[in-house]
């Protein structure tokens, strides 16, 4: 029995040494960790809490060793207010929700100006700033606000197609102004979306102009501005005004959507095959997400909760979760 102490001394030693070597590591890699923190450990650290209004909360952070490799995030403290981005670029951070894998950002703008007389416009695409980031699907959308348009989404390739719309306007605007604005806006009239049915780390679009029977109303004479209207977001609310203006009117889009994944390994299997980094703590489940990667969630989405810190889930737990013992 005077054995065991030793024992158990030699097995912290040996976990000690494992997780001292494995954060040597990843400091080389941006200062990112690959450990469980716990909140003491973080503020322990000085890791910023918020930026601005945004409230910073683990897998994100700001400085070494306050964020999960991967997960860096950026604070311009010479903006009133601070604004917050994620790691150095300029897609800028609404709001953090780890309980739900979720990020708010504003919506995502592509302006496109097609000269009269351009048939095609060429593709443009977009990817996102950080590995673990995606455009949230079953919640957000691309919009195209503009005359004459078709517009067509794919995937992270042309090969992986997600979905097409089409935007007409009437010839008289008067009319169309009465119909769209006095129905709160009918798809496919002066607007279009595209429903982003998965999860997506990358996409391009491509507008091309509509020829035959479709009036495009582009140029002076009908008062119409000819930039194209592109942007992802959650939620729009079509106006004739937007399509007369240069640029969309911010009061009607809701903010869009993006989700998190942890994706330094392709599923949960995967990850728990190697405990000193796997991302969720002992209360919480794994889930796997597409097209690799997996997530955690507590038992409960308390506000307050978060399965990526190691005493993130507050709540009571019933221990019926094949994770409950790690």
């Amino acid at each position: 029995m005077r054995s065991a102490p030793v024992i158990i001394s030699g097995v912290i030693s040996f976990l000690l040494a494992s997780l001292t070597g494995a954060e040597a590591g990843v400091a080389a890699r941006g200062g990112g960790i690959l450990h469980i923190p716990s909140a003491a450990d973080l503020a322990r650290a000085g890791c910023p809490s918020s930026c601005g209004d945004v409230a910073i909360q683990y897998p994100f952070g700001i400085g070494p060793g306050c964020f999960r490799q991967g997960f860096q995030l950026t604070c311009d403290n010479a903006a009133t207010p601070p604004r917050l981005f994620l790691g150095s670029s300029t897609t800028e951070v609404n709001g953090l929700a780890p309980q739900y894998n979720s990020i708010q950002v504003p919506a995502l703008h592509f302006n496109v100006t097609m000269k009269p007389g351009m048939d095609t416009y060429s593709s443009m695409s977009w990817e996102a700033p950080i590995k673990g980031v995606l455009a949230k699907g079953m919640y957000s959308s691309l919009y195209v606000v503009g005359c004459g348009i078709g517009v067509y989404l794919f995937g992270h390739d042309t090969s992986d197609p997600i979905g097409s719309c089409m935007s007409f306007c009437l010839d008289d605007k008067d009319v169309m102004e009465a119909y769209t604005n006095g129905n709160n806006g009918a798809i496919g009239m002066g607007f279009c979306s595209i429903y982003l049915q998965r999860d997506v780390h990358a996409f391009g679009f491509r507008l091309s102009r509509l020829n035959g029977g479709v009036s495009t109303l582009v140029g002076q004479s009908q008062g119409l501005s000819d930039s194209i209207k592109v942007f992802l977001t959650d939620g729009y609310d079509f106006n004739m005004s937007d399509i007369n203006s240069s640029q969309i009117d911010e009061r009607n889009i809701i903010k869009a959507s993006f989700r998190m994944a942890i994706t330094d390994q392709p599923s949960c299997q995967s990850a728990q095959k190697n405990m000193s980094s796997y991302a969720c703590n002992g209360h919480s489940d794994c889930q796997d997400e597409s097209p690799a990667g997996y997530s955690c969630s507590c038992s409960d989405y308390a506000e307050n909760n978060n399965p990526y810190l190691m005493d993130g889930c507050q709540v009571s737990y019933v221990e019926t979760s094949s994770h409950a013992s790690i």
